[in-house]
């Protein structure tokens, strides 16, 4: 899908892929590469342009990237027994919608994106849903202490894409089409930040959301295969019991 606006697009830079092992400068002069144990990317430690990367990844990697005031609409974070209401300091804490034709942000938001996908080992190059003004899905992230410590990015859905997993197995059921509206293609929590219900804030603040004044409900809503961590949270939202007893995860593909 490519944008209307083609002078737009080209203030939108081509993101940068980190990886946690992509670093090889060091290696290539014979400089023995160190592996981090908190993010997990290797470098060499004698190298200043290593080091330099290393410093960048692992701060984003686990405390978020820096987030700047004027980035992102403000939208409104739904409280429910699903989500508690905002902590004592909730003055530094919100959730932002991405606008596609406001470039600063949007890179902003592909640095995250790569941060993500590297720890998901999922593809770098999709995007475009919420990218481009005229894609069919958005981005959210949320902002605390003006770093983006969480995202979600979500589409909409055609119908034949839908799918039920089996929880306990990760297996396709065979042979059934189920039909779901949106799609979620990327939800992420950066390690500092785990277990403080972000992820279920911004899930319930992009299905009420997605399109101005529709909320859609948790059991029109599929997973993109997710993984282990993801599929507990999906059990948690919106799995559904099928009467053999096994838990189905709403999915796409």
């Amino acid at each position: 899908m490519k944008p209307r606006n083609s002078q737009r697009s080209k203030s939108v830079r081509p993101s940068k892929k980190y990886s946690q092992s992509r670093l090889q400068l060091g290696g290539l002069n014979g400089n023995k590469l160190i592996k981090c144990a908190k993010c997990e990317m290797a470098y060499s430690p004698t190298n200043i342009e290593d080091t330099t990367a290393h410093r960048a990844f692992h701060d984003t990697y686990l405390k978020g990237r820096k987030w700047s005031q004027n980035w992102g609409s403000v939208v409104s974070i739904p409280t429910n027994s699903m989500t508690p209401p905002p902590s004592q300091h909730s003055s530094n804490e919100r959730i932002v919608m991405i606008r596609p034709d406001h470039p600063k942000e949007v890179n902003a938001t592909l640095d995250v994106m790569n941060i993500v996908n590297n720890e998901l080992h999922a593809p770098h190059d999709e995007n475009s849903f919420w990218v481009n003004e005229d894609g069919k899905g958005k981005a959210f992230l949320y902002i605390k202490d003006d770093r983006a410590v969480s995202a979600i990015t979500i589409e909409q859905l055609d119908e034949g894409r839908g799918k039920w997993m089996l929880y306990d197995s990760k297996k396709l059921v065979p042979n059934v089409t189920p039909k779901f509206e949106l799609g979620i293609s990327r939800i992420w929590v950066c390690k500092s930040q785990r277990g403080n219900k972000i992820a279920m804030k911004l899930l319930e603040t992009a299905r009420n959301n997605m399109l101005p004044g529709k909320s859609y409900q948790k059991w029109t809503i599929a997973w993109s295969q997710p993984t282990n961590d993801g599929g507990k949270l999906a059990s948690k939202y919106n799995a559904v019991t099928h009467k053999s007893g096994k838990l189905l995860i709403p999915c796409y593909i």
